[in-house]
């Protein structure tokens, strides 16, 4: 009888791991989110698989030295995060709130700064643009932002302007 039990316990972990492992590979291969800032950035993160590319505005601060620490803003830079830091993010992410949400949300304030944000993973597609980021934009949207900034490991926080 315990022989039983033990065989019938192996089993059902190799099915679990098997199908934790599908998974893993089936995210991975099928996700991607490309984040877009307006306002002083107009820049753009993009995550596909494991890795996370910063573009910059195509033009640069002209009225900013290169040594300033604002230079790091106008680099391109490339991020290779783990399998299981993009499961989490993932498991963050997907839930239904995020993909009943409406495509677009205004707001009625002359300082916008949009947020724009594309998600695909596996065969689930949506776009959703915020007028200003911090005006009736959903706090998922918000964190999503977030979390991808920081799991690119270089500090590109927002910077809000004086006025």
């Amino acid at each position: 009888m315990k022989k039983v039990i033990l065989l019938l316990l192996n089993i059902f972990v190799v099915l679990n791991c098997s199908r934790h492992i599908k998974k893993d590979i089936l995210i991975e291969n099928n996700i991607e989110i490309r984040l877009e800032r307006g306002a002083f950035h107009y820049d753009t993160f993009v995550l596909k698989d494991t890795v996370i590319q910063f573009f910059p505005e195509k033009s640069n601060h002209n009225s900013f030295d290169k040594t300033h620490k604002i230079s790091k803003y106008d680099q391109k830079s490339k991020q290779s995060i783990s399998k299981k830091q993009l499961l989490n993010f993932i498991t963050k992410i997907d839930n239904d709130s995020l993909w009943n949400l409406k495509e677009k949300y205004n707001c009625n304030t002359s300082c916008s700064s949009i947020l724009k944000i594309y998600i695909k993973l596996d065969d689930k597609v949506k776009t959703i643009s915020c007028e200003d980021y911090q005006c009736g934009c959903p706090k998922i949207l918000q964190d999503i932002e977030n979390e991808i900034i920081k799991l690119h490991q270089k500090n590109l926080n927002r910077i809000n302007l004086p006025g």
